[in-house]
């Protein structure tokens, strides 16, 4: 048994135990308020500076920057009209491209059966076919899409619109080349290039895919043209100017910009952050605003915004190097911690679009180098042995590989000449083309006749 002044003692004690508690409460409680006081302080210094280096912080001011000239025309609207004037007949299965039918190879014609389909549906598609060239013209191009409502923004309608016209471009421009109609042909074909080009300033990533994937629609358009048709030399270089301008390096930058608006806009809002995370398919509000509480949005904000700074640094490197650096990238992210949702959830589909990139530019190139090459037969009737006979009269140098930084691989074939690029697979595979069974293929550009 304790005596009183044991008891007192006790008490005493259990007095001054409950005060340190309180107080170290009271401590923490402080501490956290501080650091997330000096986070945000931090975090708002990066959003700070990044707007006054005139680039977009909110999606209000993305949808402000993406614009063009004051007064100029813009050519949406005639690309809006043409969408709305499109029409599928209920035949179209017997359609390449639109339907389930293959075109024959390269080389041969046409089957008459499928050359009568194409006739019927451009002329069905007369009149989208007239605006679409007609928009084609038209140096600028804004679509009236609403940037500011983040990750809810809807952008379906005119890219998956814009993917159709390019294939009745495509099946107006192989009718054309089938019929010996080369300068028809190439407007057909030069009409596929400035309708992806429409998508140039659109700061979005899958409008960036969609533009590349027109890229893709055109030099395709191109290759077949060339090999059902001898264009002359002035619309060669008239298409050589066009490939120039379609290798637009700042366009993907663009989209890097556009892609931190929305996060930084979610942070104030947990149901678009919880969109970012999981793509709306859990009911996870709650654990994202106290993810919000705790400054864990905050800290890896600012992670993602170091990512995007170097994101933005690889698309300012040589070419040959942006692999590499992509690579290291990857590896770093790798191995972040899977606390890391957001960045593991959204940042690798962006490395993924370097590559992409990367193809496509290997793709414009090695149109521009085919295309001299036929310059070089239309005035001298034969092939050149290397590519180094085109300078300087066709081309001011070799283009050089994306993949490797050496000059493009060119090699004639028994009726024609390939030009080729590696690919991401550093091997050099002969100018193989892809195909679905190839395991091993370059980018090519081949032309045989």
């Amino acid at each position: 048994m304790m005596n009183e002044k044991e008891t007192a003692s006790v008490k005493r004690f259990r007095i001054k135990f409950s005060h340190v508690l309180i107080i170290l409460l009271i401590a923490g409680i402080g501490a956290f308020t501080l650091f997330r006081l000096r986070l945000k302080s931090k975090l708002q210094a990066r959003i700070d500076a990044i707007r006054d280096a005139g680039y977009p912080v909110t999606c209000a001011e993305l949808d402000k920057w993406y614009t063009i000239p004051e007064n100029a025309e813009n050519a949406a609207y005639t690309i809006i009209d043409a969408f709305w004037c499109y029409r599928e007949s209920g035949e179209i299965e017997s359609l390449p491209l639109i339907g389930q039918a293959k075109f024959p190879a390269r080389t041969e014609p046409l089957p008459e059966d499928m050359k009568v389909s194409i006739v019927k549906y451009i002329s069905d598609n007369n009149e989208t076919l007239t605006l679409l060239h007609k928009a084609s013209a038209i140096e600028h191009c804004s679509y009236p899409v609403d940037l500011s409502s983040g990750f809810e923004v809807q952008l379906n309608q005119h890219l998956s619109s814009l993917r159709k016209c390019m294939m009745l471009l495509k099946l107006e421009a192989v009718l054309h080349a089938e019929n010996g109609q080369s300068k028809s042909a190439s407007r057909s074909v030069m009409s596929g290039f400035g309708l992806a080009r429409s998508l140039a300033k659109e700061p979005v990533f899958i409008s960036q895919l969609v533009r590349i994937a027109c890229h893709g629609i055109a030099i395709s358009t191109l290759e077949r043209t060339i090999n059902r048709t001898v264009l002359t030399s002035e619309q060669l270089v008239e298409f050589d100017s066009c490939l120039i301008k379609a290798e637009d390096r700042s366009a993907l930058a663009r989209a890097f910009v556009g892609d931190r608006c929305p996060f930084l806009d979610a942070l104030k809002k947990p149901d678009s952050l919880k969109s970012a995370i999981t793509g709306n398919n859990m009911p996870i509000t709650p654990f994202i605003e106290l993810y919000i509480a705790l400054g864990l949005a905050d800290v890896e904000t600012m992670i993602y915004l170091d990512f995007i700074d170097e994101y933005i640094e690889v698309t300012k490197l040589p070419l040959h190097q942006r692999q590499k650096a992509s690579d290291a990238l990857e590896t770093k992210l790798a191995s972040m911690s899977n606390i890391h949702v957001l960045l593991k959830n959204h940042t690798p589909s962006l490395l993924r679009i370097i590559m992409i990139e990367l193809r496509h530019i290997a793709g414009l190139r090695a149109a521009r180098a085919g295309l001299a090459v036929e310059r070089y037969r239309l005035a001298t009737g034969k092939l050149p042995d290397k590519l180094l006979e085109l300078i300087p009269v066709y081309l001011e140098s070799v283009p050089k590989d994306p993949f490797d930084g050496n000059q493009l691989r060119y090699r004639k074939l028994e009726t024609g000449f390939v030009v080729y690029s590696i690919c991401e697979d550093m091997s050099d595979d002969g100018g193989r083309e892809k195909t679905r069974e190839s395991k091993n293929w370059d980018i090519t550009f081949i032309v045989e006749r």
